[in-house]
């Protein structure tokens, strides 16, 4: 990669990185089109993450992918007013900033890969988590489901992301174990169960036969409750596919290109590998 003064900088942001595939799968698909930009992880500490994102246009930074927990910050940088939660920014020549989110379409295309008949086989989905890829993955799943069930450690938090679509339900944390036993489909949307950070112990038992149940924590590929889940001959998705298809749908914006997405998981399952 040669780069230079006029070489187009893009990031993934947020707190922490470290452990972000994203710079892998961005600079891989750069590569395959020989463009001229390089994709860099930028940790943000910040007690004012706003004007922060809002400072990056003016180094010349040209786009960004932002994770936890400074996604509704994004949207908010951007004044994206119809987005509660953003983790796609660009900015354009003027430096003018726009926000989109990807989190929820790249999830129902990883949905789709891993499960093709999800569709005709889920009527009631439960999604744990209601920050920002909860956020996204709820309102993307609403039109295809009877029911959507969000639960949240705060509860009123899953009541704003319930409020968001016409068929949400909050569900209280405490009232998981009937999630788990009256949904088709599970969707683990924290952090809980990534590498350094709190497991839980998922009532993976009370699932219905020929549940579904995604992860979309991708370290470690295979979490507690995607194994469990396994054992228990239940469908179970991990979160190495939303994070390549709403990865695609990002480079898409930036660059206009629809990049290989079988490509970019066969190299990050290298880059996953000891």
């Amino acid at each position: 990669m040669n780069i230079t003064a006029v070489t187009q900088v893009y990031a993934v942001i947020g707190d922490p990185v470290s452990h972000s595939l994203s710079p892998a799968l961005h600079n891989g698909w750069i590569a395959d089109h020989g463009l001229d930009a390089v994709y860099v992880a930028l940790p943000l500490k910040s007690g004012d993450p706003v004007s922060a994102i809002r400072a990056l246009g003016a180094f010349g930074l040209r786009g960004a992918n932002i994770t936890v927990p400074h996604k509704g910050a994004a949207a908010r940088a951007a004044g994206a007013t119809d987005l509660a939660a953003a983790n796609v920014l660009r900015w354009d020549e003027e430096g003018s900033l726009s926000a989109f989110n990807t989190d929820g379409l790249g999830f129902i295309h990883a949905l789709s890969a891993d499960a093709p008949d999800w569709r005709v086989r889920v009527k009631r989905a439960l999604v744990i988590g209601a920050g920002g890829a909860g956020q996204g993955i709820t309102q993307a799943l609403a039109p295809y489901v009877e029911v959507v069930y969000i639960a949240n450690r705060t509860f009123a938090h899953a009541e704003e992301c319930a409020a968001r679509v016409a068929n949400g339900r909050a569900l209280r944390w405490e009232d998981l174990e009937r999630g788990f036993g009256a949904t088709d489909l599970i969707v683990q949307a924290t952090t809980l169960g990534m590498a350094g950070c709190e497991e839980a112990g998922w009532p993976v038992g009370l699932c219905r036969p020929g549940a579904i149940v995604a992860d979309i924590v991708y370290r470690p590929l295979e979490t507690a409750l995607l194994r469990t889940s396994r054992a228990g001959g239940l469908v179970a998705v991990d979160g190495l596919g939303m994070l390549i298809h709403q990865g695609a749908l990002a480079f898409e914006l930036w660059f206009g290109i629809k990049p290989d997405v079988s490509k970019a998981r066969a190299r990050l399952l290298a880059a996953l590998s000891p």
